[in-house]
């Protein structure tokens, strides 16, 4: 298998441009949230300009609901003039793809029951001609292209006949659990129903570690917290990275209580939010792709996982991801803060309580 990591937005889109230029067949983009913004424009030029007679966008139906960060439910945002241009623009935008031959389609509507308004599509999948698949973590909207993120470029047909098949089936409204064994590299397409077996062996590499754990994201929740400190007190070196500035400002809160618990080390990323989600086991195992470790989509959102053994593309999450960001980054001191860090915590603990109960 051959891989190579993109670090932040404009590395991913210089790759991604070029490749969709040079696509003959298929050109296949699945996103978590797509805006009428300068990054959807950029996105929207390159399909429109790209040969392949086959054009299809999938976004999560989240983005009919939420542009810019801000849900357009809010009261505080029905008559945000800003945010109304920006309906405009991205209702406009989808107009002309479609008058341009490429198809766009929103999955996963909301409902009422827990699962049909949680249940969201968080996969965030390029396949092109059936030889290149990117997978990671950012979505095509201005302010989500502005945080540190990456994603990773494989140049594999197996592997993008593998994501090809599941494109189409969450395209199709049949999303289904499935994984494939590449070269260096275990692929698992979670479906946000039997989502447990897959981070089941995600929590056993965890379990069986042996010297260190790295694990990078904005939103670590139970259960992984419970299990990074079990394997702490197995003498595991384990180092958590997130957010100093979160765009879910308690998270930040959260996770100095659950650290301080856990016995974790925790560093606080000081150059902007990072939406970046990877983790590192004894240097041997990465896994990466669309899920936060959180619960949401360790029980209902449908997600890609990714474990790679390749000693190329460790290596390089190494250099390119792990040492600068600890680098950019500052240790907390393990105690348990009072106030704001302790609300957050039980906060975020009944939150992931209730979601529980409902969903059993």
């Amino acid at each position: 298998m051959k891989a190579r990591i993109l670090v932040d937005f404009d590395a991913f889109w210089t790759s991604l441009a070029r490749d969709i230029g040079e696509a003959q067949q298929q050109v296949l983009v699945q996103t978590f949230s797509f805006e009428g913004d300068r990054i959807g424009r950029l996105l929207a030029d390159a399909m429109i300009g790209s040969r392949a007679p086959d054009k299809r966008i999938l976004a999560d139906s989240f983005s009919r609901v939420v542009l810019s960060d801000k849900c357009l439910l809010a009261p505080a945002h029905w008559f945000d003039q800003q945010i109304a241009a920006e309906v405009s623009a991205t209702i406009e935008l989808h107009t002309e793809l479609c008058s341009s031959g490429v198809q766009i389609k929103h999955c996963n509507p909301f409902g009422l029951s827990p699962r049909r308004l949680l249940g969201r599509n968080h996969k965030k999948l390029i396949v092109l001609d059936d030889r290149i698949a990117y997978i990671g973590g950012i979505n095509f909207s201005e302010h989500n292209a502005s945080w540190h993120d990456m994603m990773l470029r494989i140049e594999d047909a197996d592997a993008a006949e593998f994501f090809r098949q599941d494109f189409v089936r969450c395209w199709d409204g049949q999303s289904q659990a499935n994984s494939k064994r590449c070269d260096g590299a275990d692929f698992h397409a979670l479906d946000g129903r039997s989502n447990r077996t897959v981070f089941r062996k995600v929590l056993d590499l965890i379990g069986a570690a042996r010297t260190s754990i790295f694990i990078a994201s904005p939103y670590i929740s139970f259960p992984f917290y419970d299990h990074l400190r079990d394997a702490g007190r197995r003498g595991v070196a384990v180092t958590m990275l997130t957010p100093q500035t979160n765009n879910w400002r308690y998270f930040t809160d959260y996770a100095k209580w659950e650290s301080a618990r856990c016995g974790i080390k925790l560093r606080l990323y000081k150059k902007g939010m990072s939406h970046l989600k990877a983790m590192l086991v004894d240097d041997q195992f990465l896994v990466v792709g669309s899920s936060n470790f959180d619960f949401l989509s360790y029980r209902v959102y449908e997600e890609i996982v990714a474990v790679i053994t390749e000693p190329n593309v460790i290596a390089s999450f190494r250099e390119q991801v792990m040492l600068p960001d600890l680098r950019n980054s500052e240790r907390i001191e393990e105690q348990i803060e009072v106030g704001r860090s302790g609300w957050a915590g039980l906060r975020v603990k009944l939150f992931n309580k209730g979601l529980t109960l409902l969903l059993e």
